[in-house]
């Protein structure tokens, strides 16, 4: 009784009370559900919002005029004929791809075929299709360019689907659109207010803020539990791919490119795969095993479980190999995310493989447990991590409000220009350091934004398999975001794809039935 009473009279348990409160009268931030509404289907901001209204007449008014455009290049003697086979909605006999193999692989039914669904794959592909384009003499050149290219063509091909529809193709709106563009627009507002040098301010906001953009892509090509899926296996038959890689990697002792261990360290390899970053790879890997779990919890047929379990079991001895401690530490993370939001009375076991791992893991569990020691103490404050963060801090304080300005520290735009000797190795830092406190709170906006935004499908939904496969890709995006605190996750454009690729996949599982 007594420690209720000082619980309740807490300073710190009252100002949670207060947003509490706060949380429950926005659309944005409430999570809570009557019990009588369980199962009902998934509201946000959209239901009553101004702006959602705002939106969908401007909508409507662009689709009146798409409407109005299809009718004049048909009637026009100079398009007419060229437009009329555009248009047609008859079958391309070039759908016949459809049927082969490898599309069947990936969920894509030869009888349905939806070519958004194969666009779509293009992006999902990405750390593939950059390991490719990078490395073939004949399109090598377009290294740096080829997924802003993609990223304008797959925007132009949505634009003419609307365009070919007559005006039917509705605007996607999500609960998500509203804070990412938010975000993005206090970005744009912090290259005014803070840009010492506005060049490398704007290279600093591309670096940040352009591969968000892809979620609107996303959300305008995946609007189905069926879309959702042919990405899903995408990503897994990716995964897949890496995780056998970096098995071969590790059983063959590829040499490391790079310092990636301590001296102190007796480790001779770690697992890059094509990603060449053994963190990076890593991160992909607690970013898409909760995503295969799922699918194996949901699937029936024996042959698609089969692979599910394949590609996970890989995904996880890939994960082990590459040795990355931040990678082990955010996958335990997402785990017991998924393993609380699912089956809670299962977290005492789970922590129990967790210290099982650390007791008896061998090679790898002393790997972790360095983290520990004095002497990686010693190292980290002289030199690593722990330097340069509090570096970071200091640079901060001098720059509290607005920081030093996007670009210029702790980041890849910062190295490129020479302002400054290293990475901070911790993306909020990053954030903190060169957008002070107004940037730290916008980019906390969007992530308490998603969290709400996933906790209230996962709560609201009745059925077993959307609840499931949302808890998956809820997991495996905050395994990503809790492996920011140790690494640069988001100045890796394949990474920021990706996370936003599993938001926009939330979608899909928000109500009962499919969006249409």
């Amino acid at each position: 009784m007594e420690f209720k009473k000082s619980l309740k009279s807490s300073a710190i348990v009252g100002w949670f009370s207060k947003l509490k409160s706060l949380a429950k009268h926005s659309l944005i931030f409430n999570v809570s559900i009557n019990k009588d509404n369980k199962g009902r289907e998934y509201k946000s901001w959209k239901e009553t919002s101004i702006v959602f209204s705002i939106l969908t007449k401007k909508d409507n008014f662009f689709r009146n005029i798409e409407k109005n455009i299809k009718i004049q290049l048909l009637n026009s003697k100079l398009t007419g004929n060229i437009f009329e086979k555009l248009f047609s909605e008859k079958k391309n006999k070039s759908n016949l791809l459809a049927s082969s193999k490898l599309l069947q692989t990936v969920g894509i039914d030869a009888k349905v075929i939806k070519w958004n669904q194969v666009l779509i794959l293009l992006p999902t592909l990405y750390v593939l299709l950059d390991y490719l384009i990078r490395r073939i003499p004949v399109i090598m050149r377009l290294g740096s360019v080829w997924d802003e290219m993609l990223l304008l063509l797959l925007a132009i091909i949505y634009i003419f689907s609307r365009i070919k529809s007559g005006g039917k193709v509705r605007f996607n709106f999500t609960a998500m659109d509203l804070p990412i563009v938010i975000y993005i627009i206090l970005g744009v507002s912090h290259v005014l207010i803070k840009a010492p040098d506005i060049g490398i301010a704007i290279e600093g906001f591309r670096s940040v803020f352009q591969h968000i953009l892809w979620y609107f892509i996303f959300t305008q090509y995946i609007k189905t539990i069926k879309d959702s899926e042919v990405v899903i296996n995408g990503m897994l038959s990716l995964g897949l791919f890496l995780g056998v890689h970096a098995v071969y990697q590790y059983i063959a002792k590829v040499p490391m490119p790079g310092n990636w261990v301590d001296t102190a360290e007796n480790i001779s390899t770690r697992a890059f795969s094509i990603i060449g970053s053994p963190n990076i790879l890593g991160v992909i890997f607690v970013l898409f095993i909760p995503i295969g779990i799922s699918m194996i919890l949901t699937k029936k047929n024996k042959f698609q479980r089969l692979f599910y379990i394949t590609a996970t079991i890989f995904m996880i001895a890939g994960l082990l190999f590459t040795m990355s401690r931040g990678a082990w530490l955010a996958f335990a993370f997402a785990m017991a995310i998924f393993t609380i939001a699912l089956v809670p009375r299962l977290i005492v076991p789970f922590a129990g493989v967790g210290a099982g791992f650390v007791l008896f893991g061998g090679g790898l569990s002393e790997r972790l447990l360095y983290m520990l020691s004095p002497v990686y103490l010693m190292k980290s404050a002289a030199g690593g991590r722990l330097y340069r963060w509090a570096i970071g801090l200091e640079l901060w304080r001098k720059n509290q409000v607005f920081g030093v300005g996007l670009g210029r520290y702790g980041g890849a735009v910062a190295m490129n220009n020479n302002l400054t000797p290293f990475y901070l190795d911790n993306y909020y830092l990053k954030t903190l350091t060169e957008m002070g406190i107004y940037g730290i709170a916008a980019l906390s906006f969007l992530i308490v934004s998603f969290i709400v935004f996933a906790i209230k499908i996962i709560r609201t939904t009745s059925n077993h398999y959307n609840k499931i496969m949302a808890i998956g890709l809820f997991s495996g995006a905050m395994g990503v975001l809790a492996q920011n605190f140790v690494e640069n996750i988001f100045e890796v454009p394949a990474m920021v794809v990706y996370f936003y690729l599993a938001v926009a996949l939330l979608n899909c599982y928000a109500n009962e039935k499919d969006v249409v």
